[in-house]
């Protein structure tokens, strides 16, 4: 992976929301802290931790839906952050979100057609049988049935909306698309559904995935790569196969263990599950901000935060990493 192209790169990222306090001592919400991470051309990486750990903050703040408070991210090799906005709206088309929710994220007073069709109209497509050919096309992509033209929302299931939301994101032929839980709201049995579409449409249209989740499953049939993060920071980051078959971060073997079991043979087996609660994303643990919840703990844990070490071709942020 090492040698394939970096799409985008975050250096040093830091996201903080302000909310109150005092003059003297404002006080703010940690949401991404000091986060190094590469996307390359073409895969699919993985976003994964509990909620609140800050994924979907990172992901909406790689792509400027959200503005960093400090750090660089480089997309294609240019530093997009302070850019301004009539220079960043080349980039903006070529870096495009699918939102968890198909029940919010459709204004329900557009039809399809204006849905799917308002980022080419924004983006200067005027002839009207040119954009009907493009509208009709792109729902021919995501499976949508060409006679569902003018409908609106209310009228589809959810799977059907998230196709819609789909059709929307790739219509301008983006580069990266943030895939922010993109199935969490759908039954099952439509899920596999809407990742295999993802994952045709990836090679049809050589797409890059951010693919943020808290499903660990739907994680290891989708991410080349997974990327684990606990409170604002990155835990470890490995390819999907090495990092399920033997996690380097006490975290991310917490989370593998609290994957439900098919086999109920498998059930009765003893794992070691987390305990405690989730700190303060205001006030976050000194050291490695895992520490208060962390079995393996020691004394440098809450005085120190974690380098990165490299361990197996694997980045993993921990002092004393699971053997």
């Amino acid at each position: 992976m090492e040698n394939r192209k970096v799409l985008l790169s975050a250096r040093n990222l830091v996201k903080e929301f302000p909310i109150g306090g005092s003059r003297k001592k404002p006080q703010v919400v940690h949401a991404v802290t000091d986060v190094n991470l590469d996307i390359y051309e073409g895969e699919t990486l993985a976003l994964v931790g509990e909620s609140g750990c800050g994924k979907s903050t990172l992901g909406r703040t790689l792509i400027r839906l959200l503005e960093p408070t400090s750090g660089e991210i480089c997309f294609q090799g240019n530093d997009i952050v302070g850019m301004k906005e009539a220079q960043f709206a080349a980039y903006r088309r070529q870096m495009q979100i699918i939102f968890q929710d198909p029940y919010a994220s459709l204004n329900p007073r557009m039809s399809v057609k204006e849905i799917i069709g308002e980022p080419l109209t924004t983006y200067g497509l005027k002839d009207k049988a040119e954009l009907e050919k493009r509208v009709r096309q792109l729902m021919g992509e995501v499976g949508i049935q060409q006679e569902f033209y003018s409908r609106y929302p209310h009228q589809f299931s959810g799977g059907q909306r998230q196709r819609i939301g789909i059709a929307r994101a790739i219509a301008l032929n983006p580069r990266l698309i943030i895939c922010d839980e993109p199935v969490s709201a759908l039954d099952v049995s439509i899920q596999s559904q809407v990742l295999n579409l993802l994952k045709d449409l990836q090679e049809q249209h050589h797409l890059t995935y951010l693919f943020i989740s808290h499903d660990l499953s739907v994680v290891k049939f989708i991410a080349d790569r997974v990327c684990v993060m606990f409170l604002g920071m990155i835990c470890e980051v490995g390819d999907t196969d090495s990092l399920y078959e033997k996690p380097l971060h006490p975290y991310t073997r917490f989370l593998l263990n609290a994957i439900p079991k098919a086999d109920p043979r498998l059930r009765s087996e003893e794992k070691e599950l987390l305990s405690g609660e989730i700190p303060s994303p205001v006030n976050p643990p000194s050291g490695c901000r895992f520490h208060t919840r962390c079995p393996y703990a020691r004394e440098v844990c809450a005085s120190q935060a974690p380098p990165c070490k490299e361990v197996e071709g694997r980045k993993v942020f921990c002092h004393f990493p699971l053997a």
